[in-house]
């Protein structure tokens, strides 16, 4: 079973990311992570980036996998899909929030890969919301073991005082 702290903390900016083409990897700083979430740049496709207020034509998605610090292969966790933004005439596409999820406690490794960024680019039009080789993600939160656990302190010993009034 696990312990967690009840609410979300705002995570340690990662010392160790990276924003390389259409991917960003990142290290949760906090050792006993549990449970981890962000928030994603929603993205898409559409023919001009003039054009506003249209519906979602063709929305991006990315793959988010994860890993224990030093381990070498990923963990595939989920696919994560951008969708129609409110009724603003700017932006078509709404970030995405994400959550991995509980986990065993750790130091955990983050990869987002933006997986229909190239084939967006490569069709001519805008990507709206992304380009290659910034960060995708914001907002990070975790939640972390306990950091004290209850532990067993010195024995209490009672002492009874019985005295008996016989009248």
């Amino acid at each position: 079973m696990y312990q967690r702290v009840k609410k979300w903390l705002d995570a340690i900016t990662p010392t160790t990311k990276s924003e390389s083409g259409w991917e960003n990897t990142f290290t949760i700083e906090e050792k006993d992570a549990i449970d981890i979430r962000f928030k994603l740049k929603g993205y898409g496709w559409k023919p001009n980036a003039s054009d506003e207020n249209l519906p979602a034509l063709e929305k991006g998605s990315y793959r988010i996998y994860y890993r224990l610090v030093g381990e070498s292969d990923w963990t595939f966790l989920l696919r994560a899909e951008s969708d129609r933004a409110d009724n603003s005439v700017a932006q078509v596409y709404r970030d995405i929030g994400v959550a991995v999820g509980q986990r065993p406690a750790g130091q955990y490794e983050i990869k987002i890969v933006a997986d229909k960024g190239a084939r967006f680019t490569s069709w001519g039009g805008s990507v709206e919301g992304i380009s290659s080789g910034e960060q995708f993600w914001s907002n990070l939160e975790v939640r972390t073991k306990a950091s004290v656990l209850p532990e067993s302190s010195d024995e209490v010993t009672v002492t009874e005082n019985v005295g008996v009034n016989i009248v």
